[in-house]
Parts: C-alpha cells; structure tokens; sequence
C-alpha cells in the first residue's frame, strides 16, 4: 500500500509538470487550427472516434472531457495524451466574388486519471473545448476589410469524483485561457495594409456529473457544465451551459454501443471583439444547439474498432446541421500501454443569405481530423 502510494506522488509530480507544458503548448499551436460551431468536440482520440458519445464509459483517462464520474471505473494511474490534425477548409460566394481560406494545425491534449483509494478519484485535463479560426473576405461598403478572428479557449480541469455503491458523483473546476487575435487588412489602390492586435483572457468554469452502473452491461451518465464569462476592454466571452447524457449498453462479449444527447445554451453567447463587428454572425449564438451522436465499438483480441457518426445543430442565424462520420482502431501493445487512431469526416450545413430567390451570401465549410493517441497505465 505504501509502495502504491509513492507511484502515484512520483506519477502525480511527473503528469503536473507534464500538464503545464501542455498548456502553454496547446495555446501556441492553436493560434492556427480552424474550428467551425464554436464547441469543439473532439477532445481526445478515443473520443473523436466515438463521437464523444461515451460518457458512461471509461475507455481512457480522457472521459474526463465527458463525464469526470466516470472515472471511477479506472483502477490505477492512467495518462492519455493525444494529438489531432485538424483541417477545414471554407468557400465564400459574396456578391458573386468567390474566395476560398483553408487552416490546418495539429491540436495536443493531455488527461490523467488516479485513485486516491477505494472510493475517491482525481483526474487532470487539458484540452480545447471552444474555439474559432475564420476569415471573413472583404464585402463592399458592408465589410470592406478582410478579417481574421481566431479565439482560441483552452481548459485546464483538475475534478474529484466519489464512489459509492453503484453511483459515482464528481465535482470539476475549470481555468479557461483564452489566447486570441483579431487581424483585418484593408486595400486601397492596389495597396494593403494589414493591421493585428493580441493578448489573452482568463476565466474560470465549473461542472459537475454523475455515472450510474445500472446493470454489469449497461451504465448512464450525466455532466452540466455551468454558464461562465471572461474577457477585457478588447473581447467578451460567453460560454454557454451544456448539459449532456451518456448511456453505453455491452452487447454481447465484445461489442458496445454508446449514444449521447448535448443540449448548448448558446443563444445569446458568443465571442464578442469590441474592435470587430461580425457581420455575418459566425461567433455569435442566434439559438441553443442540440447533439446528438452514436458509435459503437467492437474488442477482437488485443485490438478494438471503432465507428460513430454525430449531428450538431448549427448556432449561428443561418441554422442547419453539421454532420460528422467518425472511424477508429485501437491497439492494446501491452498491459501498459495502448495506442488509438482516428479518423473524423465532416460534412457542414450550408450558409445562404437569399433575397427573392438571389443568393447574396454563401458560406460553405468542408472538413477532417486525423488523431493518435497513447495510453499509459503505471
């Protein structure tokens, strides 16, 4: 018991340290990833492969970003960290002048998961949950410079959950740094100028969730998110509340099917430049958005498949619902040690402002994700 003891100091020490690198690490290379609907769903590989609709259950340490509750089903320290390469690519037709903008950068997280003893649990995350990377071309006499906005929110979440019987309960706080930049370029007579303001606001958040192990095969779970706000004199930042259930069903030896159902308050959120007005209302909430999502995920001896597909309700004026169609396979090298791949297609809803029958605006979004992920039980 002792000896358990000092591993988990040693491994705590280890992962801190580890963690703070990687904040400062995903605020760098995020200045440059592009992210459409403001929520980011895809927070780790295991979860990107299964539609982030596994809340309920444990696979790896990052069921943090899901359902910290849930985290009670992991039996010794465990460290998750992944990588996604995420690319979008976004076609304007404005006025009949057409333009096309595409961003790709690779996206770290980190999570790690330890018991404290039978009934109590700590986990550490960091990762991206909202963020933003859109160029709005320039539009005569209403928008006449080129803009890009890129607000990127990065959460850093120590959580405590409980276990008691067949519940578990968990209790989350969440630091919110949010590095952004506002960059406009104006021309005239063939001359241009390009204009950039930086900083960084901080915030906090909270959470709380609950996992029920209803049946040996079959267990829910429950996460809301409060609603928070951070900014300056620059930018104001309004999160939503969002409240999601899981519920994961063992079909079988080796098959399991989770599904999930989000509901975001964002109508009257948003990100907010005090220098920038949007003019075609990409960072703002016009209505609350549900999700809804399902994957399942087969065991063939040392490996697993992975497949899921999700439907998020577009937040912006122009509406619509943005689908993603989700592939994995995990690796289980050995008692320690698991590798996971991912793949995320999208396929964005289509934004059109038209006038009696005459498309004035079009906004069409195309895009993908590649992840691998690791995880490391000591």
């Amino acid at each position: 018991m002792l000896l358990r003891r000092v591993i988990v100091i040693i491994s705590f020490l280890y992962i801190e340290r580890f963690m703070r690198y990687l904040l400062l690490l995903i605020a760098f290379v995020t200045h440059q990833t592009s992210a459409t609907g403001l929520n980011f769903w895809e927070s780790s590989t295991l979860n990107s492969a299964l539609a982030s609709a596994n809340g309920a259950n444990a696979g790896d340490a990052s069921v943090l970003a899901l359902a910290p509750s849930s985290i009670t089903a992991i039996e010794e320290p465990t460290l998750t960290a992944s990588v996604t390469y995420y690319e979008v690519t976004t076609d304007y037709n404005i006025f009949g002048n057409q333009s096309q903008y595409s961003v790709a950068n690779p996206i770290p997280m980190g999570f790690f998961v330890t018991p404290i003893n039978e009934s109590w649990f700590f986990g550490l995350s960091v990762y991206s949950r909202t963020a933003a990377d859109i160029t709005v071309p320039s539009i005569p006499l209403v928008h006449p410079r080129e803009t890009r906005v890129q607000p990127i929110l990065v959460s850093a979440s120590p959580s405590i959950a409980y276990k008691m019987g067949t519940l578990s309960i968990a209790g989350t706080l969440e630091y919110i740094h949010a590095p952004y930049t506002l960059e406009q370029t104006s021309c005239s007579f063939g001359n241009c100028n390009t204009t950039t303001s930086q900083d960084t606001a901080q915030g906090w958040g909270a959470g709380i969730s609950a996992t029920w192990d209803i049946h040996a095969r079959f267990s829910m779970a429950f996460m809301h998110r409060f609603e928070s706000q951070l900014g300056n004199e620059d930018i104001d930042i309004r999160l939503p509340a969002i409240t999601s259930l899981y519920a994961s069903l063992k079909l079988g030896q080796h098959a399991q099917w989770h599904n999930s159902y989000s509901h975001s308050q964002w109508d009257g959120k948003g990100i907010t430049y005090n220098d920038y007005i949007d003019p075609i209302g990409l960072l703002t909430g016009f209505q609350d958005s549900h999700r809804l999502a399902t994957s399942i995920e087969y065991e063939l001896a040392d490996w697993t498949l992975h497949a899921g597909f999700s439907a998020d309700q577009a937040v912006d004026q122009f509406g619509g619902i943005d689908k993603r169609y989700r592939l994995g396979v995990g690796h289980k090298l050995n008692d320690q040690i698991t590798l996971n791949l991912a793949a995320v297609f999208e396929s964005y809803s289509k934004k059109q402002a038209n006038v009696e029958g005459t498309t004035l605006v079009e906004v069409q979004n195309s895009g993908a994700a590649y992840s691998l992920g690791v995880t490391y039980n000591f």
